[in-house]
């Protein structure tokens, strides 16, 4: 009886070739299978056969509306990195419009930050040079730290505590550091770091509001925001003093145990 029906499939037209009714003998054996108990009448197969195929013009229309009843493509998910890089621009657009200390009678350029927008390790100074916030030096002695431990720059986002740059290379006041206080709280909110590294004593007092010295901040957990931070030397103080280069290393082995726990 199945191979009977396969006979009859191959030789008989099909709803889905040419829209039309499934013939009736065929129908009947499909019942009969299930143990459906129906009626048949011998007309309908004469009916059925005398009905002509459906016309091109009928077929182009049933095409059509098959078309037009297609379900809309859904549009592509925006990435997760797609939106932090959309807010961080938002951010940058209002750190550019800030009037909140003296730096922006005398900057240049606003300089919000760089990099992996969803990275687990955050970098911050205390100020940034030029255009950028490390100069190619110090950006090239932190691509070697970071190396190091197995990170590249470009997988780190690194920032600073002040957005402008202050005149005559300066250090950044106080006041003008509380200023920016709220922008960098909405960078960190932003990227979600697992680890904060921040780099120079000034910068380190200033983010974990502390007077110590950086020899007295390192080597110990802190928190900033909920996040862990460890406190480290600014790479312009590695490029001529070796000793420096193994206490900054000790540093790193901490952040590089760290990252490894939370992958």
């Amino acid at each position: 009886m199945v191979s009977e029906i396969t006979t009859t499939t191959e030789n008989s037209a099909t709803p889905e070739n040419n829209f039309d009714v499934l013939p009736e003998t065929l129908r009947q054996q499909y019942l009969k299978l299930m143990g459906v108990q129906t009626w048949f009448d011998p007309e309908l197969l004469t009916s059925a056969a005398a009905c002509p195929p459906p016309s091109a013009e009928t077929v182009n229309h049933q095409q059509k509306l098959k078309t037009e009843l297609k379900p809309a493509v859904k549009p592509e998910p925006v990435r997760a990195d797609q939106k932090q890089t959309e807010t961080i621009d938002a951010l940058s657009a209002t750190v550019k419009q800030c009037q909140l200390c003296e730096l922006h009678t005398t900057r240049q350029c606003v300089v919000v930050g760089e990099g992996n927008v969803s990275a687990d390790l955050m970098v911050i100074s205390d100020a940034p040079v030029n255009d950028s916030v490390f100069s190619i030096e110090d950006k090239n002695m932190l691509q070697a730290m970071l190396q190091a431990i197995g990170l590249k720059l470009s997988s780190v986002y690194i920032t600073s505590l002040v957005k402008c740059q202050p005149p005559a290379q300066c250090a950044p006041q106080t006041s003008e550091m509380i200023c920016c206080d709220d922008h960098l709280s909405a960078q960190i909110k932003l990227v979600q770091p697992e680890v904060i590294l921040v780099l120079g004593e000034l910068a380190c007092q200033q983010l974990l509001v502390s007077q110590k010295s950086l020899t007295d901040l390192r080597l110990r957990h802190h928190k900033h925001l909920g996040i862990p931070v460890y406190a480290s030397y600014h790479p312009r103080s590695l490029l001529h003093s070796s000793e420096t280069k193994r206490k900054v290393w000790a540093d790193l082995l901490q952040i590089n145990k760290l990252l490894s726990i939370q992958t």
